[in-house]
């Protein structure tokens, strides 16, 4: 997954965030609606990431930033062997999305091919006006 970096998994983030922000295991899980024992197996890494809606209340009190959210949900996603949520939520929003998803994998789009169309996006060309 693009951004992930060097190998981190949901529970260090998790708890590297927490930490960060001063927090107590106790005063997080309860300021996020979790048991503490339930939090404290979370961020162990013996259960996995909380639901979505969890997930993003976790975001807000971490006052991630953008790159952290991508970076934290797709941690999450992968220790539920799932898809990230911002992921789920542009599906559901755009339904050009899956079929995009579909043409790559039906023309057999490579990771270079896929890095090359993603470095095009990027480079503006396709933004629209402000007139």
């Amino acid at each position: 997954m693009e951004g992930m970096g060097k190998a981190k998994t949901f529970e260090s983030f998790l708890k590297e965030k927490r930490l960060k922000k001063n927090l107590g295991l106790r005063e997080f899980a309860k300021l996020i609606g979790i048991q503490p024992s339930n939090y404290c197996s979370i961020e162990s890494g013996s259960l996995p990431a909380p639901p979505e809606d969890k997930l993003r209340l976790i975001a807000k009190v971490l006052k991630l930033n953008q790159a952290e959210q991508r970076l934290f949900f797709d941690l999450a996603a992968k220790s539920r062997d799932d898809i990230p949520l911002d992921l789920k939520e542009l599906i559901r929003k755009d339904t050009v999305i899956p079929a995009l998803l579909r043409t790559v994998e039906d023309e057999k789009v490579g990771s270079d091919q896929i890095r090359a169309i993603v470095k095009d996006i990027k480079s503006g060309r396709y933004r629209k006006s402000l007139s």
